[in-house]
């Protein structure tokens, strides 16, 4: 259950938007099965450190190393300099068991440049080490002085719990890597196996009540928790407390015996370690190989893919490995081995082992793709009829809203620095926004599967905008391509009616159904964003050419956007959004007005570097010096009205 989640939720997050806390059920199942070992030897006195760091050699380093190695020869293969040289700073983190302190200090773990970082998941597998380098030693120490068990654990639990929901809201990175803020989920483990070990068994009524209640608990987990969410905080104590209340209720429980023992569930048991290893590596090098989000079909390929790989590692790896009848000699080859890819991390990360492929300069083409940095680091969630949306407070009265899709969340940056400016007097901001979901009420986008939230997200966003602390109401999206002649998409269903995009009647359905939406804030200040230039010629992958698999080179003519011919083909659809602005008293803002001159529109900046990381979507560094155009919207009220009186 645990490393299924995980696994469909890094493929294909909207089917299981809360999927990332099988990371923390397999912290409770880790803390578990250990301290089982531990206090059973402690008990027959026949508990050793060493022997106990032993075995975790065994059972760790195998399919760590096979899986690092792999890792590292397949980036050799396809990564750039500064990529490689990155992986080989992860490679010589995750072989020391201190990944989730490197990738503390580079960023967090639900940004875009996430997915190209191949070993980001062995952030866990540091978590879990260095839990074991001081539990194993608690356990010695209450044993052998007779201390209370529950007492020290609840001790160092509540320790735990506190600096993690201290740290969650003002530093969610920080509460998310450090060990500290973990702990306490570990040891959730370590108590229930106590509690089997040393006390009376539950009745069978209350077993029966604990394995429905942890499934009811890891169900409203895997529902309602969102990578938006201060996470971990409370909310981690729902998969927790599912997981523990299905361990405390044995193997005879109903969900126990007639989900998890069966024997899928076991066999996906058996190969969850491998299984664990082997996904994100693949995910990962597909985002970076087609410099995109894979498609169905590549993901699903790279996961079954995943779960070959993990029952060959089990079978001709871990299993073999366990027969050996000279332990010693295992334990100290595997040490060699992870001292080695230490060694080899090391020499890529500082340059003196190269990547395969030369560049030939076109690595600054490569880089700008998945560049983003929406939330930022100053945004905290804010939830909103149970949707997630993002704030940033500002210094000065008023709160500005604003609606739309991925084309205003590349606007974050650009907000995130205006109103964290030392000298900054600006309203508050509130993105109730959702990639991909158009801010026209009743116009779904397809497949449903895929944006199962577009139309709850849409409706509590106006009622957001519609609140009465709200004055101030900034609309955008991609209006163009959701108006192309040729997108099969969108959805237009209001409950009566129904049509399909392209559909001349669909598409007037949507016009007036965002009209009747902007009419619906009356008394607001409104601002109506038109779709900044687009197109092939501001896609970094147009800009190269080759394959990473061979080599890549710049193109040898990188022609700007022609603006003119660009607002020729937009008419329509740009002559539509004005004349409902006009309509309904918004301010339009055009932002090829600031970003184009003399009928030409950039697509590099002065140093040749990508101004986009897509076709339509900003880069971080372009949208924080760009899109001033967006500052009048900015200004509390109260300021704006001063500066335009006579």
């Amino acid at each position: 259950m645990a490393v299924l989640a995980v696994v469909l939720y890094h493929a294909w997050p909207a089917w299981i938007p809360g999927g990332f806390i099988g990371v923390d059920i397999f912290f409770v199942i880790s803390g578990y099965l250990i301290s089982v070992i531990i206090m059973s030897q402690l008990v027959s006195g026949s508990f050793s450190l060493a022997d106990f760091y032993a075995r975790r050699v065994r059972r760790i380093f195998p399919a760590l190393l096979l899986v690092m190695l792999a890792t590292a020869v397949f980036g050799w293969t396809v990564l750039l300099q500064g990529e490689f040289r990155q992986l080989g700073r992860h490679t010589a983190a995750g072989s020391g068991f201190v990944s989730n302190l490197v990738l503390w200090q580079e960023a967090g773990y639900f940004d875009n440049a996430a997915t190209t970082k191949p070993l980001l998941h062995l952030w866990s597998l540091g978590v879990e080490e260095q839990f074991y380098l001081l539990w194993p030693l608690i356990l010695w120490l209450v044993f052998r002085r007779h201390f209370n068990f529950l007492l020290v654990t609840a001790l160092i639990f509540c320790a735990s719990m506190a600096l993690n929901l201290a740290t969650v809201q003002g530093d969610p990175t920080s509460a998310f890597y450090s060990p500290a803020t973990r702990f306490w989920e570990l040891m959730s483990g370590g108590i229930a196996a106590y509690l089997q070990l040393h006390h009376a068994p539950w009745s069978t009524r209350l077993q029966r009540w604990a394995s429905w209640g942890g499934g009811a608990l890891l169900a409203l987990g895997f529902a309602l928790i969102k990578a938006q969410l201060p996470f971990p905080g409370w909310w981690a104590v729902l998969p927790v407390s599912g997981a523990f209340l299905l361990i405390m209720a044995g193997p005879a429980a109903p969900l126990n015996a007639r989900l998890l023992g069966a024997r899928p569930a076991v066999w996906i048991g058996l190969i969850s370690y491998p299984l664990y290893l082997w996904h994100w590596p693949l995910l990962a090098y597909g985002f970076i190989v087609y410099g995109e989000k894979p498609s169905y079909s590549v993901k699903l390929a790279l996961v079954g893919a995943a779960f070959v790989l993990a029952t060959l590692t089990y079978r001709m790896l871990e299993l073999p490995l366990r027969r050996v009848a000279n332990k010693r000699a295992v334990v100290q080859q595997l040490a060699i081995g992870m001292v080695a890819m230490v060694s080899l991390g090391g020499l890529a990360a500082s340059g003196l082992l190269r990547e395969r492929i030369n560049a030939h300069g076109a690595d600054v083409f490569v880089n700008a793709l998945n560049d983003s940095a929406y939330p930022g680091p100053a945004f905290t969630p804010l939830r909103h009829q149970n949707i997630v949306f993002q704030q940033v407070p500002g210094r000065g009265a008023g709160l500005t809203v604003f609606l739309g899709d991925s084309v205003v969340q590349h606007y974050g940056p650009y907000i995130e620095q205006a109103l964290t400016a030392p000298q900054a007097h600006t309203s508050s901001v509130i993105f109730a926004t959702a990639g991909g979901c158009p801010p026209i009420p009743h116009t779904v986008k397809l497949p449903r599967v895929q944006y199962p939230l577009c139309p709850a997200t849409v409706e509590a966003a106006y009622d957001l905008a519609r609140s009465a602390r709200t004055d101030t109401v900034v609309i955008g999206a991609a209006w163009q391509g959701y108006f192309a002649a040729d997108n099969q998409l969108l959805l237009y269903n209001d409950g009566q009616r129904q049509a399909s995009f392209p559909g001349r009647d669909a598409m007037e359905l949507a016009y007036q159904s965002l009209e009747d939406g902007l009419r619906s804030l009356h008394g607001k200040r409104l601002f109506l964003v038109l779709q900044p230039p687009s197109g092939n010629a501001y896609d970094p992958r147009n800009m190269y050419a080759g394959s990473r698999f061979d080599s890549i080179h710049p193109r040898a003519v990188i022609p700007e956007l022609d603006y003119a011919r660009y607002l020729r083909d937009n008419a329509a659809v740009r002559t539509r959004l004005q004349q409902i602005a006009a309509r309904t008293g918004a301010q339009v803002i055009d932002p090829g007005a600031t970003l184009c001159h003399d009928g030409v529109c950039p697509v590099r900046d002065s140093d040749g570097r990508p101004l986009y990381t897509d076709g339509i979507h900003m880069r971080p560094f372009y949208s924080r010096r760009a899109a001033t155009f967006l500052a009048p919207a900015l200004v509390p009220p109260a300021a704006a009205v001063a500066a335009t009186a006579p």
